[in-house]
């Protein structure tokens, strides 16, 4: 499993659009992939837990993902909301 920690960049705004996009990148990756925040451990693939996550600008978060393609969900989630 590899987690590599991040911080919510400055212009994103997180919102349901932006979870849709999320689990939208890493529909085509067959790693488990997680999300985590100070308060919750979601299903990075599913709408409803990382929508719940409700980052901010400069939240601290990680993602965790265990597979064959671990650093490709791990990039795709970093391209859409870390700094």
């Amino acid at each position: 499993m590899k987690t590599v920690e991040f911080k919510v960049a400055p212009h994103v705004i997180y919102d349901a659009k932006m979870a849709g996009k999320i689990v939208t990148a890493l529909s085509d990756v067959s790693s488990n992939v997680f999300i985590i925040s100070a308060n919750a451990r979601v299903n990075a693939k599913s709408i409803i837990g990382v929508i719940s996550l409700a980052l901010k600008p400069g939240d601290k978060f990680a993602v965790s993902a265990q597979g064959s393609d671990a650093d490709k969900a791990i990039e795709a989630v970093k391209e859409l909301i870390a700094e």
